[in-house]
């Protein structure tokens, strides 16, 4: 769970090596995981299926958000530091959304007429890299979480990420708890 954090944490430059261990720590808990299964007591199945499915939405919303988020930061970032190109493609987004053009993927055809402005202007941010245009193209119309504000976006996230956790910690405590019984060493 903790290694999740890092897809939506990392700095652009440490991206992929910080993907990869995270992988490799998704590889670890399978393995862990399907150890366990081999080797629990009987009754502990419902305990170890649902840290499984903790864990693995926390993987799987990393892996698809995180991507995303990070873009966002970087335009922010950008933005905030006077970076006019940057400040000119968040004027363009903020536009696109508030006339409701229509969602549009860079993967799926030609775009609407409504994304030329933000097409060329986030084009012309020079350190945004072109994973992170598209990115940003594939969220334009609609903000994350489907949400009107900025704001409502960063809590939806992060309220959603700390739904995660919570889950997980809850998830952990019932394992261990779990554990403890069938192996009778609750303290008493």
């Amino acid at each position: 769970m903790e290694a999740t954090e890092q897809l939506y944490t990392s700095s652009q430059g440490r991206a992929d090596a910080e993907r990869a261990e995270v992988e490799q720590v998704y590889h670890a808990f399978r393995l862990l995981h399907a150890e366990a299964e081999l080797a629990a007591p009987p009754g502990m199945e419902d305990v170890l299926a649902r840290m499984n499915r903790v864990v693995m939405g926390a993987y799987d919303g990393a892996r698809m958000r995180a991507p995303t988020e990070r873009a966002l930061r970087a335009l922010d970032e950008l933005s905030r530091g006077g970076d006019p190109a940057a400040i000119r493609s968040k004027e363009a987004l903020t536009r696109l959304r508030t006339v409701g053009a229509p969602l549009w993927s860079p993967l799926h055809g030609d775009p609407p007429p409504q994304y030329k402005e933000v097409i060329e202007a986030l084009n012309a941010v020079p350190r945004l890299d072109r994973q992170q245009v598209r990115l940003l193209l594939a969220s334009a119309a609609v903000p994350l979480e489907y949400e009107r504000s900025r704001l409502e976006n960063v809590r939806g996230a992060m309220r959603d990420r700390t739904t995660r956790r919570h889950a997980y910690q809850t998830a952990r405590q019932e394992l261990i708890t779990a554990a403890r019984e069938a192996l009778s060493t609750n303290e008493p």
